[in-house]
C-alpha cells in the first residue's frame, strides 16, 4: 500500500513538474514583452498625436512625408545618399544631417540601428518618410551614453536624394582630396594609379619597406577635416606584418612606399580605406560599439582618411 502511495504521489509530482515545463513554453520571454511594450508605447504617441500612419510588415509604423512614385527603389548593397534627422518620441534629437547628404549602404549590415534600412524599404529616390522605430528595430536595451536610455523607440526622418554608385563616389573623392590638397597648400601631390596620394614629410636613412617586413610604426587616423579617428599611443606603436592585409589598402600601400625613419602623409579616397563600413546613427555611440565588438570599424561609411605615419623599425 505504501509503494501504491508512493507511486501516485511520483506519478503527480510529474504531472505537476510537466504542466509547469509546459506553461512555461507559452511564457512571454523579455524580449517579446519588450516588443509589445515599444508597439504600444509607438501606437499611444500616433493617436495622442493625431498621426495617421501605416505599420510596414517589417515591424516600423511610417508616414509619407514626400512622394515620388516615378523614382527609383534601392536594390541591396546599391549607395544611397540621404538626409536624415534621428529624434526621440519626446521631441529630443539625436542626430541631424540635413545640411548635407551622407553615404550609406542598403542592407541589413549597413546602418545600425537596422530600423533605419527598414525604413528605406518602402522608398523610392525623392521621397521623404517619418518613420517610428520600435526600440526592437533600434538598439534594444542598450543606452546610448547621455544620448538615449535603454528600449528607446525613435522618429527616423529620412530623405531619399539619389541612388549613388562606387565609381561615383571614388571619383568624387578624388576630386575632394585634390582641393583639400590645393586649400591646405600641401604641393603638387601626385596620386598612384590606385588614388593613393602620399607626401614624404620626413626623409628616413633605413632601409625601403618591402612585402616580407614586420613594421614597427606610429600612426594618427583622421578624417579629412581633421578630427581624430585614432592613434598610436607614445609607448605602444603598432607591429604588424606588411605581408598580409591587417592594414587597409591605401595605408599599406603608403608603408611600403617608405624608410625606416620616415614620416609620411597619406591621403585615400573611402575604396582604399574603409570603404561601405556601417553608419552608425548617432555617430556619438560608435566608440562604444566598436569597443564592444558590435562593430569593426571605428571609421563611419564611405569616408576620406589620412594617415600620418612614422616608420620606427623594419625587421
Amino acid at each position: 500500500m505504501k509503494n501504491y502511495k508512493f507511486q501516485i504521489l511520483s506519478n503527480i509530482n510529474i504531472l505537476v513538474v510537466g504542466m509547469v515545463l509546459l506553461s512555461s513554453c507559452f511564457e512571454e520571454s523579455e524580449y517579446e514583452k519588450q516588443q509589445k511594450e515599444s508597439d504600444l508605447q509607438i501606437k499611444t504617441y500616433l493617436q495622442n498625436n493625431n498621426i495617421e500612419a501605416e505599420k510596414a510588415d517589417n515591424g516600423i509604423y511610417y508616414k509619407m512625408l514626400t512622394t515620388n512614385e516615378s523614382g527609383t527603389s534601392p536594390k541591396p548593397d546599391e549607395v544611397m545618399m540621404v538626409k536624415y534627422e534621428m529624434k526621440t518620441l519626446d521631441g529630443y534629437i539625436v542626430e541631424q544631417f540635413t545640411a548635407d547628404s551622407s553615404l550609406v549602404r542598403y542592407g541589413n549590415s549597413g546602418v545600425i540601428p537596422i530600423g533605419f534600412n527598414y525604413g528605406i524599404d518602402v522608398m523610392h529616390t525623392g521621397e521623404k518618410i517619418r518613420a517610428f522605430i520600435p526600440s526592437y528595430l533600434a538598439y534594444n536595451s542598450f543606452a546610448g551614453k547621455n544620448e538615449f536610455g535603454p528600449n528607446t523607440n525613435f522618429i527616423l526622418d529620412i530623405e531619399l536624394l539619389d541612388i549613388s554608385t562606387e565609381d561615383k563616389i571614388y571619383k568624387t573623392q578624388i576630386d575632394q582630396i585634390e582641393a583639400y590638397i590645393t586649400q591646405e597648400g600641401l604641393g603638387d601631390i601626385t596620386p598612384t594609379t590606385s588614388g593613393l596620394y602620399f607626401s614624404s614629410l620626413e626623409p628616413g636613412d633605413g632601409e625601403e619597406a618591402k612585402t616580407y617586413h614586420i613594421a614597427t610604426l606610429h600612426y594618427t587616423r583622421k578624417y579629412l577635416d581633421g578630427s581624430i579617428i585614432q592613434e598610436t599611443e607614445e609607448n605602444d606603436p603598432l607591429v604588424v606584418s606588411l605581408s598580409t592585409n591587417q592594414l587597409v589598402k591605401g595605408f599599406r600601400e603608403g608603408v611600403l612606399k617608405m624608410k625606416e625613419g620616415e614620416k609620411a602623409l597619406l591621403i585615400m579616397p573611402s575604396e582604399l580605406a574603409f570603404g561601405a563600413s556601417v553608419k552608425v546613427i548617432p555617430a556619438s555611440v560608435r566608440e562604444e560599439l566598436y569597443e564592444g565588438g558590435h562593430i569593426s570599424s571605428l571609421v563611419d561609411a564611405y569616408q576620406i582618411v589620412q594617415y600620418e605615419v612614422e616608420l620606427l623599425e623594419l625587421n
